[in-house]
């Protein structure tokens, strides 16, 4: 047996585990920037999507591959609004209609292919991943729309930086769970790391406070709440640490941290999204923002610590099983309550399993 076929078996066994890998959520697949005058292939819940704009300068989205005979739309060109298949040269539409053939022909109604509702948040492209059957045609409309800050589109809050992360190994649920894991924080998250490396900082430690809720307007939207303080020695340095305030748009494709510091003003937002591309396999992205207060400097501080922290749990979600049944202790946190919420999710899912 070989060493990659023993692997393949151990993630299938831990895929088996979990609830199905794409609850219904806004996902990112691209950056805006990358969506220009030619077609960009994306993946996102098994599923290749084409994204394009169109006269209007919006971006659209639809399958990757021509209804005609399966050409890669990506390969074809941007024309009128429309992309124009490399094999045959059928125009289709941003909603998945066949606009427009060679030689006079004339396109039927059931010419068409599937399409998706599209969402420009703050310099991503977002797509709504639904569970429906995709019929050809234009996208219902999604049940919620990602919130936007009022503060970045003003420029009140202006972009300082970007970085992605690459592939993790792991299912979307467990990066939701984790706030409310309150007890994995001290030994976990406990030392203060160099930002931006696992290198650990002699004689510091950060002492967390964690709480999770329901938003009680948006049923789609959870918020978790850290209040992170340091101490040197075992003694708290005063006026030192951060809070942030993280809103969980849907599943966690979406996640907004909002942080202030105690020892100076000003305010840093950073967005970190998860987009599910295969089982167990999630892309991550992160963008950040801040106000004049901040600098590029102080802002990559912040962020490359939040990343640090991150990749600590990262080693632990990629080779973990999901217990449906876990043997909880008085000093969890909600649980079940953030389960029955992620639920939600997989209102529209066809599996029996569907929901955790």
């Amino acid at each position: 047996m070989t060493e990659a076929f023993e692997a393949a078996e151990v993630r299938s066994a831990r895929e088996a585990t979990y609830p199905p890998p794409y609850p219904e959520a806004w996902y990112v697949v691209a950056r805006s920037k990358d969506v220009a005058a030619e077609p960009l292939q994306a993946r996102v819940a098994g599923n290749d999507l084409v994204l394009f704009r169109d006269r209007g300068g919006h971006v659209r989205a639809i399958d990757a591959y021509c209804p005609h005979m399966g050409a890669n739309l990506a390969d074809g060109s941007v024309r009128g609004g429309c992309i124009e298949c490399p094999f045959h040269r059928w125009r289709i539409d941003g909603e998945g209609r066949v606009a427009q053939m060679p030689g006079g022909q004339r396109p039927e109604p059931r010419h068409r292919t599937s399409s998706w509702a599209v969402e420009e948040l703050h310099g991503w492209v977002c797509i709504y991943h639904r569970h429906d059957d995709l019929r050809p045609g234009p996208a219902p409309n999604p049940p919620y729309r990602p919130e936007r800050l009022p503060e970045i589109e003003r420029g009140d809050l202006r972009f300082l930086g970007e970085h992605d992360a690459g592939v993790v190994h792991m299912h979307l649920l467990e990066f939701v769970e984790n706030s409310v894991d309150f007890q994995h924080f001290a030994p976990v998250h406990g030392n203060l790391r160099i930002p931006w490396t696992n290198v650990p900082v002699p004689w510091m430690r950060i002492e967390h406070e964690a709480s999770w809720r329901r938003d009680e307007h948006e049923a789609h939207v959870s918020w978790f709440e850290n209040r992170a303080k340091l101490a040197f020695r075992g003694k708290e340095i005063s006026q030192s640490g951060a809070v942030a305030v993280v809103r969980l748009e849907g599943p966690g494709g979406i996640v907004r941290f909002d942080f202030s510091l105690k020892a100076r003003p000003g305010r840093i937002v950073m967005f970190q999204s998860h987009t599910p591309i295969a089982p167990l396999t999630q892309r991550v992205r992160f963008r950040w923002f801040g106000d004049a207060n901040v600098s590029k400097l102080q802002a990559a501080f912040i962020v490359g610590n939040w990343v640090s922290q991150w990749r600590q749990d990262i080693g632990i979600w990629e080779r973990k099983i999901f217990r449906s049944s876990p043997q909880l202790s008085r000093g969890d946190g909600p649980v079940y309550q953030l389960r029955k919420w992620y639920g939600q999710f997989y209102r529209n899912e066809r599996s029996s399993a569907a929901a955790p």
